[in-house]
């Protein structure tokens, strides 16, 4: 009936006349008339209303337990300041003064006593807060029980166990811990997924560390399709494994097989509803849909297929492959990414080989969509084979991005991650576009063989490069046009057509790098754009403004003059123009 009725049932208000009929008509009552409504008025008024929800839209908040006494005001204030300025030994402090108030002023009275519980149970639960920023990890875990024993139905103390336990590196602890927190919040009715947001990024800390505590739940096995895979259709049917035919209800029969295949769809079932042992599933989209926030989905050895659809995965799941990336392949086709990616989960140890005009991988989100790519190998025959976008923030290492139609990887919108060991080779335009307001940084990654350029900065994107490699591509090694920004660091670019090319009002740091320019330029800094080169090698000609010439010609830096004299590219192939503002590169 909306939150202002609920407001005033809480109230204790006398509902208006119109909403008293509407109530009447839902309850299957008929209508009053106005005479009646008259006459009975004065009753009306006196009715005892009980609330009863029925179902909210809304989310609730499950509210914090009071503070009421002034003094202890004051002391939470004043502690909350200190945590906003990042003072967490003065807000430790403040929290174990307000801790000693109220053990004084816990009275005799029910109330009291009462009241001291809910304000003990702040402070405990905030003092652990400040304690876990400290990184007192054990006295932080005792605090949040602490307020938890105070407090039981309050779900802030299992977040803050969750937290300290996560320092701890005491991972399963820490899931369990929001586990616990999720059921409190659903037994008050909460809709709330701050216990899901914090268990995504404790699995993900504890499988970069070498922990599957996050991924602890069912495994659920996914079948080849053979040899039919690239038809688009799923593992053979196994009536052993997948239970009875179609038509067949689990009646009675002379059939030894048929007994089996019905013995075997109850056992799944109950192995589904129990959770024991591992489920088989004829592909993995059927898996996908069955899984449940930290389960693994296993593919076995063999060709697996999507069907041509896209494959959601919005719950926190492990997906890889066994064996191999030889022995393991997903061969999708169709024109829609084979994984969307929005929520935090794993992909590892998997071969896609993507037939069709989109991009294979697309991940998207908001700053928690976190997944984690470990040593995959994308293929896009019309394609990009990566596409990331929203504010997602992903962790790729060790991937390989071959043979793509169009771009290896692109970021655009407000996009950014961290890309480690990353192999982009042999893709028909450049191995990296970013674009727009994204943002990432690389470690170790190899852009080489691609027909246009090695790495593309436009827009208001910035990216930061760390002992990268850009060799062999048919255009410069690293083209930054718009506002863009790019750092570069212990990288080496060579046997490219092209250096570092900078446009607009592009700027570019530089340091302790080696750039060769090939058959043209090292550096071009045109417009307003500004280098600053420091502890470099730079073969080639350069060409610059003044204004750039001071960030190039520093003492530190080794200026190899070319053999011979170079000029710019033809307008042809990755150089030709083309008037289209979204893939403009220079």
């Amino acid at each position: 009936e909306g939150p202002e009725v609920e407001d005033a049932l809480r109230r204790g208000d006398v509902l208006g006349r119109e909403t008293l009929e509407a109530r009447r008509r839902a309850a299957g009552e008929a209508p009053r008339t106005r005479q009646q409504n008259e006459v009975h008025h004065d009753e009306e008024e006196e009715e005892e209303l009980v609330y009863h929800e029925v179902w909210c839209s809304g989310k609730k908040e499950v509210e914090e337990p009071a503070v009421s006494d002034p003094n202890l005001v004051d002391l939470k204030d004043a502690a909350r300041d200190a945590i906003q300025e990042g003072d967490y030994e003065t807000a430790e402090e403040l929290y174990t003064r307000g801790l000693a108030l109220v053990n004084k002023v816990a009275g005799a009275e029910a109330e009291d006593k009462s009241a001291a519980r809910d304000a003990a149970a702040v402070l405990y639960s905030n003092r652990s807060f400040a304690r876990t920023k400290l990184r007192f990890w054990l006295e932080a875990v005792s605090d949040g029980y602490a307020a938890h024993e105070l407090r039981p139905d309050w779900p802030k103390p299992y977040y803050r166990i969750a937290q300290a336990k996560s320092g701890q590196r005491e991972y399963r602890g820490a899931i369990a811990a929001c586990r616990q927190g999720q059921k409190t919040l659903d037994d008050a009715g909460s809709r709330s997924t701050e216990f899901s947001r914090l268990a995504d990024s404790i699995a993900a800390e504890a499988f970069l560390a070498g922990s599957l505590a996050g991924f602890d739940g069912r495994l659920l096995h996914v079948r080849s399709a053979g040899e039919e895979a690239w038809l688009g259709r799923e593992a053979p049917a196994n009536p052993l494994i997948d239970g009875e035919p179609e038509g067949v209800e689990g009646a009675a029969t002379n059939d030894d097989n048929m007994n089996a295949a019905v013995v075997a769809a109850r056992k799944k079932g109950e192995l589904i509803a129990s959770g024991g042992g591992p489920l088989s599933f004829r592909s993995v989209a059927e898996a996908l849909q069955e899984a449940r926030d930290g389960d693994r989905v296993l593919l076995l050895r063999g060709i697996h297929n999507t069907g041509g659809a896209t494959i959601f995965v919005d719950k926190r799941v492990l997906i890889r492959s066994e064996g191999t990336l030889e022995e393991t392949t997903i061969d999708h086709r169709g024109n829609s990414p084979i994984f969307r990616l929005t929520r935090t989960c794993v992909l590892q140890n998997v071969d896609v080989d993507m037939t069709g005009f989109r991009e294979a991988l697309f991940v998207y989100g908001g700053p928690e969509v976190s997944p984690i790519v470990e040593h995959c190998r994308f293929r896009s025959s019309g394609g990009d084979a990566i596409n990331v976008a929203g504010r997602a923030s992903p962790l790729f290492r060790r991937c390989e991005l071959a043979g793509c139609k169009k771009v290896g990887l692109k970021l655009f919108g407000g996009a950014g991650g961290e890309y480690i060991d990353l192999r982009i080779r042999s893709c028909q335009q450049q191995a990296l576009r970013m674009m727009e307001d994204s943002g990432a940084k690389f470690y170790g990654c190899e852009f080489t063989d691609n027909a246009e350029e090695g790495v593309v900065l436009m827009g208001n994107s910035q990216a930061s490069l760390r002992g990268c490699r850009v060799v062999g591509n048919k255009g410069p090694a690293f083209d930054v046009s718009g506002s863009a920004r790019i750092h570069c660091e212990g990288c080496k670019a060579e046997g490219n057509v092209g250096g570092l090319w900078l446009w607009e009002s592009a700027k570019a740091a530089v340091h302790q790098c080696e750039l060769s320019g090939g058959s043209s330029h090292a550096v071009l800094a045109d417009g307003s754009s500004l280098p600053s080169i420091t502890d470099s090698t730079v073969r080639g000609m350069v060409q610059a403004t003044e204004e750039a010439w001071e960030g190039i010609c520093g003492e530190t830096n080794h200026l190899v003059e070319p053999l011979e004299s170079v000029e710019l590219p033809p307008e042809e192939g990755p150089f030709k123009f083309e008037p289209v503002w979204y893939e403009r590169k220079q």
